[in-house]
């Protein structure tokens, strides 16, 4: 068969009834809303073959736009395999076909010749400008290039400054910026969009051309899409609000909108039969990734949002309990519970592909170390392992510095974090000095290099007080103490606001919240000093280390690095109120059906098996706090998801009810949250430590409740005779030895 019978047999054999429509459709506007995991890069490239074969389209006539150049070196591939050779439509993201629009019409361009400031380069640039108007200390080069990012993406052009000093620092800066690179003839990445904009905007010659020669466009992704994007696609296809090519044919689903922090707009997917008249719309909603069950539940999620065009997703992959949802008690039990899932997963079937979803990157750090416990290797995806982290990196480098005031390496990473005016000069003589001297501890460096005059001024003084910092604490500090010391006197979270874009920052000081979370946590268990601490992160490490030769890792990984992937199972963890969804999203509606997207998203990841989990307590800075259960599992109904209490299982349950499970040997019981004592497994399995008092059982790890101290967890029992039982119970305002009597259940 020649390419064209290959194609046609293809399009009747493979694709479905939906996919077929949105394929065959010539000419027009054409919206294909395409449900997760629905085959949309199929749609895409068949329809891109479609033109060429069977239209006798020219592959000069056809643009496709994506968001990646993964997403574009993907469609060009299976292009390849079913036509071969010859010439190929242009297929690339936005802003590499601006550059191409740029490059093949130089005239037209803001400067000929010109050039494209790189990453690096606009940093040197903005960072240039920064010091020439002493602002160093209240803005970084990274932030100022973020904020600009983010005004050009938006479509903004006018000056329009609330007035605030950060506001007139940033115009400030914006304005000598743009006149910088007219100096240089040079622009930058987000200009590509801009300037394009501007050809087809101000040049009604360049429009008519351009229009007369691109008859069909397709944009992937297009609730990802941008203002000025947007705009854009509009300057390409219409003339005067009317109509001007063959036919333009987006993909999308905006259900799967989840960028609005980086300037994506949903409002541009569900307006789109506004602004391109007499639009086709075609749903693709077979899926053909995950299990019905899953899809099930991804369905009756997302129609609690309102601003959607409405739509089923199906599978014909029957199953039955593919969905759990577990209540631990803690963050810690939370991650126990996920490494004996995958323990269980891996030895029923050792190439499952497993990923533990989380909504920020500092829910990591218990499900790492968990994971750690249990020898499980592991990947983080689009994010760096917990103790690798910079910003946490930075707070044990002080904690080093202080056990070992010899640690050159500690030193030299934080003698200028945050700035201290101590620049490379300094450094080169600092090293210069301790090469000569290798038995002084860097205070004697420094005392030296202050004696001799070789520092002095400002620099000596800031010297001194880093000196005075670390001094003012010692190896058997208690390290929480330690380090809300290190962040009180060095500003450090004023630093990360300063240094890097909201988000990032928000990201880095989170971090630290949950590294001061885990060591108020390892404080209670015995790792009181500095020393022992540092001793005990070092052995994580170390088993980390050893780790990552292993193949089979687990991947661990946001909400949003999953988009576009898929796992044979996933866990989502944390859906509690105020972690999933956000604490910043809370009172906003339109931020909490951005969240419930999310949580879309991460559903429609699992193909076989997806685990709900949530904790009824987490520790925040030594204490426990009440979690409520996120609004997105009421959401969920009972029949599609079975509720299960693990906040007292011990290991043996865990391996049970998760071997069970993944074998479908739980038989179906009534699907409600269980409270208290009673757990899905049978009390005959359980091995913890269990005493029986006159009216009461009480076993480790259980919570109860005291009418002074409130909520608490028992650690452990101790019988003293046959009638009287002490309880050590973890409260919040400490350890305690209770008398069993005067405790209740929780």
């Amino acid at each position: 068969m020649n390419q064209q019978e290959l194609f046609n047999n293809f399009f009747s054999t493979q694709l479905n009834p939906a996919q077929q429509q949105a394929v065959a459709q010539k000419d027009g506007s054409l919206l294909i809303i395409a449900g997760a995991g629905s085959g949309k890069t199929r749609v895409i490239t068949s329809r891109i073959i479609n033109l060429m074969l069977n239209e006798n389209v020219p592959p000069f006539a056809i643009i496709a736009l994506t968001f990646t150049n993964k997403a574009a070196i993907e469609m060009k591939e299976r292009i390849a395999s079913m036509l071969g050779g010859g010439a190929k439509p242009f297929i690339g993201t936005f802003h590499s076909y601006c550059l191409h629009l740029l490059r093949t019409n130089p005239h037209l361009a803001p400067f000929s010749p010109f050039t494209i400031l790189d990453a690096d380069d606009q940093q040197n640039m903005l960072q240039a400008l920064i010091k020439r108007a002493q602002l160093g200390k209240k803005i970084t080069a990274k932030n100022l290039g973020y904020q600009i990012s983010i005004k050009k993406n938006s479509g903004e052009q006018k000056n329009d400054f609330s007035g605030s000093q950060q506001d007139q620092i940033f115009e400030q800066l914006y304005v000598a910026y743009e006149k910088e690179k007219k100096l240089n003839k040079v622009i930058d990445f987000d200009d590509l969009l801009i300037e394009v904009n501007k050809l087809f905007a101000n040049n009604s010659g360049f429009k008519e051309k351009f229009q007369a020669n691109v008859r069909h466009l397709l944009v992937d992704e297009y609730q990802d899409t941008n203002n000025i994007q947007h705009t854009l696609l509009k300057h390409m296809t219409l003339n005067d609000k009317q109509f001007a090519i063959d036919s333009l044919c987006v993909v999308g689903d905006e259900d799967q909108s989840i960028y609005s922090w980086r300037g994506a707009t949903v409002a541009n997917i569900m307006h789109f039969t506004s602004d391109f008249p007499n639009t086709t719309i075609v749903k693709i909603e077979q899926n053909y990734r995950s299990v019905q069950p899953i899809l099930q539940i991804a369905n009756h999620v997302i129609q609690h949002n309102t601003y959607r065009n409405p739509k089923n997703i199906w599978s014909k992959k029957e199953a039955h309990d593919r969905a759990r949802i577990i209540t631990c008690l803690s963050g810690y039990q939370e991650g126990e519970a996920f490494a004996q899932l995958v323990r269980i997963a891996r030895k029923e079937k050792k190439q499952q592909r497993i990923a533990i979803l989380y909504r920020a990157h500092y829910q990591s750090r218990m499900i790492e170390e968990a994971l750690i416990r249990h020898s499980i290797p592991y990947k983080i995806i689009g994010g760096i392992q917990f103790y690798e982290r910079k910003e946490i990196k930075d707070i044990l480098a002080y904690l080093r510095l202080i056990v070992n005031p010899y640690d050159r390496t500690s030193f030299y990473r934080i003698y200028n974090v945050p700035q201290r005016g101590l620049g490379k000069k300094f450094e080169e003589e600092f090293d210069a000095c301790w090469q000569q001297e290798p038995l002084f501890t860097f205070f004697e460096v420094a005392q030296h290099l202050i004696i001799t005059g070789t520092l002095a001024g400002k620099k000596a003084g800031e010297m001194q007080d880093f000196i005075n910092l670390i001094q003012a604490v010692n190896h058997e500090s208690k390290p929480f103490d330690c380090i809300n010391h290190i962040l009180a006197t060095t500003h450090y979270f004023s630093y990360l606001k300063t240094a890097f874009d909201p988000i990032e920052a928000e990201a880095k000081i989170e971090n630290i919240k949950e590294l001061l979370r885990a060591v108020a946590y390892l404080e209670e268990q015995g790792m009181n000093t500095v020393t022992l601490l540092l001793h005990e992160i070092t052995l994580m490490q170390e088993k980390i280390a050893l780790s990552k030769d292993h193949h089979d890792h687990v991947q661990l990984m946001t909400l949003h690095a999953a988009k576009g992937l898929e796992f044979d199972i996933v866990a989502l963890s944390g859906l509690e109120e105020g972690l999933f969804p956000s604490t910043h999203s809370l009172y906003d509606p339109a931020s909490i059906e951005e969240e419930r997207r999310l949580f879309y998203v991460g559903i429609t990841r699992a193909k076989e098996y997806i685990l709900f989990s949530h904790a009824r307590y987490r520790y925040t800075f030594g204490t426990m706090n009440d979690q409520t259960s996120s609004r997105f599992l009421d959401e969920i109904p009972v029949q599609f998801a079975h509720r299960t209490d693990a906040s007292s299982w011990d290991m043996l349950q865990s391996t049970m009810f998760f071997s069970q499970w993944l074998n479908g040997q739980i038989k179906k019981r009534s699907p409600v949250i269980t409270f208290g004592t009673a757990r899905a497994i049978h009390p005959q399995d359980s091995t913890e430590k269990t005493v029986i008092t006159s009216t009461l059982s009480f076993k480790e790890r259980q919570s109860v409740r005291h009418p002074k101290f409130g909520l608490g967890i028992i650690k452990s029992l101790e019988q003293k005779d046959s009638t009287t039982l002490y309880a050590d119970v973890q409260f919040k305002t400490g350890l305690k030895k209770i008398k069993a009597d005067f405790l209740k259940p929780a």
